[in-house]
């Protein structure tokens, strides 16, 4: 015969906390997983230093500045 067992306010408020927390963990790790992923990519870490550099040098410009040349 199966057991039941009897959840009251505060189960339910801890199941509920637990269920957030893990999501949050589960968010947290797919966050982590892409950051090795392009830690680990030389190409794309290649790519974020010359952006660095150009940034550095002057050799970008803001959005505003942008869409405004393209309207014109």
């Amino acid at each position: 015969m199966a057991k039941s067992a009897y959840l009251d306010e505060n189960d339910r408020k801890l199941i509920l906390e637990t269920r957030q927390k893990l999501d949050e963990v589960t968010n947290l790790m797919d966050e982590l997983l892409e950051t090795v992923e392009i830690l680990g990519d030389p190409e794309m870490m290649k790519n974020i230093n010359e952006g660095k550099e150009d940034i550095k040098a002057g050799r970008v410009k803001d959005l505003h500045t942008l869409l405004k040349e393209e309207a014109t």
